[in-house]
């Protein structure tokens, strides 16, 4: 899919933020956030509007001018930041296996993230299979492809 092409052309996507967006917005202080394959931005704008100092990173050149974030391809490039920086981390419908370990690594402790991907079709887990790829974290939600799981530890807030 020529993600550049649709950016381009407004076809944006849906503008209202994924639920479990919200959710795991309401479960934190605002802190700093990090928006993995961000596309046009409606998740990372939602949580700016809340407070939260947030980074989108993405390979479409299209997306990164319009959420003026990072420009990484996450299936070949290394996430280009520092360990435990981030109090939260969303990755919505984008599956690349290796991301969560990179999420873990770039998230404080206490920090959470929040995973939704499909169940079914293209670019999908089986039911149940996100929940392995957060072995040792505190699940605070797991239900039909959604997760939002806390790093264990005390720290949390932004340095």
């Amino acid at each position: 899919m020529d993600w550049d092409a649709r950016y381009r052309s407004g076809e944006l996507g849906p503008s209202e933020p994924h639920r479990l967006v919200i959710e795991a917005a309401d479960l934190l202080p605002p802190g700093r956030a990090l928006d993995l394959a961000c596309g046009a931005g409606r998740n990372a704008r939602y949580l700016a509007e809340r407070g939260w100092r947030v980074t989108g990173v993405d390979r479409s050149v299209a997306a990164v001018q319009i959420v003026r974030g990072v420009l990484a391809d996450l299936e070949r490039d290394a996430v280009p930041f520092r360990d435990e920086l981030f109090d939260l981390i969303i990755i919505i419908n984008f599956l690349h296996g290796p991301l969560f370990a990179e999420a873990l690594r770039l998230l404080r402790r206490g920090g959470m993230v929040a995973a939704a991907i499909r169940t079914s079709g293209n670019f999908s887990l089986p039911l149940g299979e996100l929940r392995r790829y957060f072995d040792g974290c505190q699940i605070i939600v797991d239900r039909d492809g959604e997760l939002i799981a806390r790093k264990w530890g005390q720290s949390f807030g932004s340095q």
